[in-house]
C-alpha cells in the first residue's frame, strides 16, 4: 500500500523575516557572480548563458535566528549538534501585545496561560514588535521576569522559547540570566519572529531548521508553523 502525504499550504505560516543584505542590524552581505570566477570549480558554459554562483557572509544573530547553549555555556551544544527533537514540535503563542517598551512579562501573567502550556511545548511570545522591525522603535521591548522563565523551564518543562521582539532579557540585569537558564537546560531561544498573530489562537506544529554548521552558537533560521489540517 502506498501512503501519500500532501501539504495544504494555506495552513502553513512563515514565522521568519526576510533577510536583506545591508539593512540588517547585524552584518549580512551577499553577491552573485558568473561561475567563471570559481576557476576550476566552475563549469564551462556558452557565451551569454546565465550561470551564476554566490557568496554570503552573515553574523550568526542576523534576522530571525535560533540561539544554542554554546552562546553562554562553554562546551555547550552548537548549531550542528543541537537535536531536532528540540527544534520541531507543538507550539503555543502567548499574547503580550498589551505590553509597552520596557514592560515586564511577569510570572503571574504567564500563569494565566497555565492550561494552554503543555510539557514539551515550544512557547512563542507575541508582543507585536515584529511590525516595527527595522524601525527606530524596534527596541526597547517587553522582557520576561526571571521567575517566570524559571517556571516555564522547570515547572512547565518547555523545550524552546521565542519572541517576535529582539530579546526577552531585562538589560538592566547583567549576564542575561534568562538565556543562561535556558541554555543550562538545553533549550533553544528564538529571537525576531514574525506573523505570530496568524497562529495566536491555536496550537501548531513548528519546524525550526537552522544550518548545520559546526561550532556556531546561533544561526539565522527559516521557521514555519503548520496549522491543524495542514498535513493531508
Amino acid at each position: 500500500m502506498v501512503i501519500k502525504m500532501k501539504i495544504d499550504f494555506t495552513k502553513v505560516v512563515e514565522l521568519s523575516h526576510d533577510m536583506i543584505p545591508g539593512e540588517e542590524p547585524f552584518t549580512l552581505s551577499a553577491r552573485i557572480y558568473d561561475v567563471n570566477e570559481l576557476g576550476e570549480r566552475g563549469e564551462p558554459h556558452s557565451p551569454g548563458t546565465w550561470y551564476v554562483a554566490g557568496d554570503v557572509a552573515f553574523q550568526t544573530h542576523c534576522g530571525t535566528h535560533v540561539e544554542f547553549p554554546l552562546h553562554h555555556v562553554e562546551g555547550g551544544m552548537d548549531a550542528a549538534s543541537f537535536p531536532l527533537t528540540s527544534l520541531i514540535g507543538e507550539a503555543v503563542v502567548l499574547d503580550f501585545t498589551d505590553k509597552k517598551a520596557g514592560d515586564c512579562m511577569s510570572l503571574e501573567e504567564f500563569k494565566q496561560y497555565e492550561d494552554r502550556i503543555q510539557e514539551g511545548d515550544i512557547v512563542f511570545l507575541h508582543t507585536g514588535l515584529d511590525k516595527k522591525w527595522r524601525t527606530e522603535e524596534w527596541e526597547p521591548y517587553p522582557y520576561v521576569a526571571c521567575d517566570a522563565m524559571e517556571w516555564l523551564v522547570k515547572e512547565k518543562k518547555i523545550i524552546a522559547i521565542g519572541t517576535d521582539a529582539t530579546s526577552l532579557e531585562n538589560f538592566h540585569v547583567p549576564d542575561q540570566p534568562n538565556h543562561n537558564l535556558a541554555f543550562q537546560n538545553n533549550l533553544a531561544i528564538v529571537e525576531s519572529l514574525t506573523n505570530l498573530d496568524k497562529i495566536k489562537d491555536e496550537r501548531t506544529l513548528v519546524f525550526m531548521l537552522p544550518l548545520k554548521i559546526l561550532g556556531i552558537e546561533a544561526c539565522p533560521c527559516r521557521i514555519i508553523a503548520v496549522k491543524e489540517g495542514g498535513v493531508l
